[in-house]
């Protein structure tokens, strides 16, 4: 059972083509000022990025904003934040937010998204978390990459047992849930 006290949110820094995307990220921030969790994210005012951040803020919750330098000069920071932690680099960042975190939920997004989450299981395969990992599928978005993940286990790149690693789910009562009752099982030694 993993007791969730603040959650590391990835998710794009652009609001998507889909007006649900932004009412689910509102939800969830909601959702977590609600349940007294602490926001961790990456500190900008833009895209869903910035509409989680401002929901959990509005509804009275906590947020910390993990962003690098450099990026302040292209991103739009928010700063109605209750802590905002610079760094130097995106590695940095991401190793910041796995500090401060108990677990992570991953929204639609592009490629730093991406990334974030790969770096995010990665890790978690080799025993460097043992925190848990969903998928937000907000209208089907993720459905095309978990198809993928499940062809690599097919196709024996990865142990099927991997994907335990994280849920696929589309509600945040099917992720809490997950969170509730997750065990990390090492996937050690297959790296």
């Amino acid at each position: 059972m993993t007791k969730i006290n603040s959650l590391c949110v990835f998710c794009g820094s652009l609001p998507g083509n889909h007006p649900e995307y932004s009412v689910q990220a509102a939800l969830l921030g909601g959702y977590l000022a609600d349940h007294h969790i602490r926001l961790i994210y990456g500190g900008s005012s833009d895209g869903l990025m910035g509409t989680v951040a401002n929901a959990t803020i509005d509804a009275g919750g906590q947020v910390t904003g993990i962003m690098p330098r450099f990026l302040k000069r292209i991103s739009t920071e928010s700063n109605n934040l209750t802590d905002l932690v610079e760094v130097s680099t995106m590695d940095e960042r991401k190793e910041k937010m796995l500090a401060m975190s108990d677990a992570f939920i991953v929204l639609p997004g592009g490629f730093g998204t991406f990334e974030e989450l790969g770096t995010m299981l990665s890790w978690s395969k080799i025993d460097i978390h043992t925190k848990p990992i969903a998928l937000f599928n907000i209208d089907h978005f993720y459905d095309s990459l978990w198809q993928w993940f499940v062809d690599a286990a097919e196709s024996e790149f990865l142990p099927l047992s991997d994907l335990k690693l994280m849920v696929n789910a589309s509600s945040i009562d099917q992720i809490f849930d997950y969170f509730a009752t997750f065990k990390h099982v090492t996937a050690m030694p297959h790296a």
